[in-house]
């Protein structure tokens, strides 16, 4: 007896002496309070910017937000921007983890292909041609997976898993996966990991920060984030925070025909200039709904999509109460999706944030948390701490490989030749050397391979051809060839019916 005493207190001193793990705690009530300011914090961003949508401008948009006009909308339809997550709410509320099988099966039986756009179309379209999910997102299958897509449709599903950052940034994979690849879909995860940073949360800058750990750090989308950060950092530094200023800076490297070496797709709709935007007026926002959601909205570009996302996130982190008064005194609580199909509609803002919270406490226990308590009251104890393991690197090679490596690692040359000629190296697609430079894979670093499009002028002498020019004689044994991801021939067309531009495609 005595031995079984001693050990009984040692190990209650060994537990003593262990570090406690903090209770992460969350209340029923409060959360609820907060999906119902999330729910209508995107549709008043939505709404604000709805004007304004593809509207460009270096400095930003001379436009002042009627935000009268846009708190009495009544009532509130919903398009991409909280359509499909409506959709993807019945998912998650069917089951924690819904397979790509799932999915696919929703956008078959609800997404009807008129009433969608950009990478949305192409993924509808591709499921009707016999791909599966998730290859419907792919570069090598979807011509536009470098959009905004996924961005826009997932950011919710933070929602679900608060607290959760990994949960949410895989939740974000699965659904926007659908419809896009890479960089864009690391832009997906990071607004989704906001999202689960945001209800524990009560600094914008900390949530960024905590969205951009799922991220690799090779994604172009890293490298978004941390330059907007940088330049927000330099502006608080100096005493005064432009945010036009910084607009500027993003319009230039990530929104122009010569942005980063000429990455920029050319197009309003792109991932990597919205992702730069929303970041900008989620930090000069400075947590405040009214600043943030203007700031989103004069930037330009997807000037609805992009408040939306930024305006649900401080409606998440605020709670209904925390918004603005005269605008939840002016709106509605009628919610409606007029583009989906076989959906129930209309509903409530209220009855949406009551699902989003049903979603939630699954996830929450699935995660091994706990609820404590019943009806309002219950108190939900997340699970753990907030780790996370964002997906693996894809570092670019230090230089080329296979035979032009071998050549030049043994002093000969190699040079390039083509049917036309063009050698900037400050330009990807204008930049023929970059056929040796050793990448092969794009999908983290974004760039844009080189280029000949001939349109319906007259082929070159001889052709569209590309050479190799060796300083040596040589004997090859085998030749590979790498097959380059699609390139659309017109936005928004049929993957099957239009011959696309480059590479091959998917058949």
């Amino acid at each position: 007896m005595r031995f079984c005493a001693w050990l009984t207190a040692a190990l209650v001193l060994a537990a003593a002496a262990a570090p406690a793990q903090a209770d992460r705690t969350i209340g029923a009530d409060d959360y609820l309070d907060r999906l119902r300011g999330m729910w209508l914090g995107q549709i008043l961003g939505n709404y604000a910017g709805r004007p304004r949508e593809g509207w460009t401008a270096r400095g930003g948009l001379a436009y002042e937000v009627p935000w009268e006009s846009v708190a009495a909308t009544d009532p509130w339809v919903g398009d991409d921007d909280t359509g499909f997550e409506y959709m993807n709410l019945s998912l998650l509320n069917a089951s924690t983890s819904p397979t790509a099988a799932q999915i696919q099966d929703a956008w078959v039986a609800h997404v009807p292909l008129p009433s969608f756009f950009i990478a949305n179309r192409q993924a509808r379209w591709l499921m009707d041609y016999g791909l599966t999910v998730p290859d419907t997102g792919s570069f090598r299958n979807n011509m536009h997976a470098w959009a905004i897509d996924s961005q826009i449709t997932t950011e919710a599903l933070g929602a679900a898993a608060p607290g959760m950052r990994q949960r949410a940034s895989d939740l974000a994979a699965a659904f926007g996966g659908v419809t896009n690849d890479g960089y864009a879909l690391h832009a997906a995860q990071f607004y989704a990991a906001m999202y689960a940073a945001a209800p524990l949360e009560t600094n914008v800058e900390t949530i960024v920060a905590k969205g951009l750990e799922v991220v690799p750090t090779t994604s172009r989308t890293y490298q978004i984030i941390q330059d907007v950060r940088g330049w927000y950092t330099d502006d608080a530094g100096a005493g005064g925070l432009d945010w036009r200023a910084t607009q500027e800076k993003i319009f230039d490297k990530y929104g122009c025909s010569t942005s980063e070496g000429g990455r920029y797709r050319g197009t309003w709709v792109e991932s990597a200039v919205n992702t730069a935007l929303t970041t900008m007026a989620i930090l000069y926002g400075q947590g405040e709904f009214k600043q943030t959601v203007e700031i989103g909205v004069q930037g330009g570009f997807d000037a609805d999509c992009n408040p939306a996302t930024a305006g649900g996130l401080i409606g998440l982190m605020k709670g209904y109460t925390g918004l603005p008064a005269d605008l939840t005194a002016a709106a509605t609580d009628t919610y409606e999706v007029a583009t989906l199909v076989g959906v129930t509609t209309p509903t409530t803002i209220t009855q949406v944030a009551a699902d989003w919270q049903t979603a939630a406490e699954q996830q929450i226990l699935d995660a091994g948390g706990t609820i404590e308590g019943t009806g309002a009251g219950r108190t939900y104890h997340l699970p753990g701490a907030d780790t996370v393991t964002p997906p693996p690197v894809k570092p670019d090679p230090s230089g080329p490989a296979g035979l032009v490596g071998e050549v030049l690692g043994l002093g000969g040359t190699v040079t390039t030749s083509a049917s036309i000629n063009r050698h900037d190296a400050d330009l990807d697609r204008s930049n023929l050397d970059q056929i040796i430079d050793g990448i092969t894979d794009t999908t983290h670093n974004g760039h844009l391979p080189y280029r000949t499009y001939d349109g319906d002028n007259a082929q070159p002498l001889g052709g569209d051809w590309y050479q190799l020019d060796f300083g040596r004689d040589l004997t090859f044994t085998s030749l590979v060839f790498y097959e380059g991801d699609i390139r659309w021939n017109g936005i928004n067309s049929d993957p099957r019916v239009t011959e696309p531009r480059g590479a091959t495609s998917w058949t």
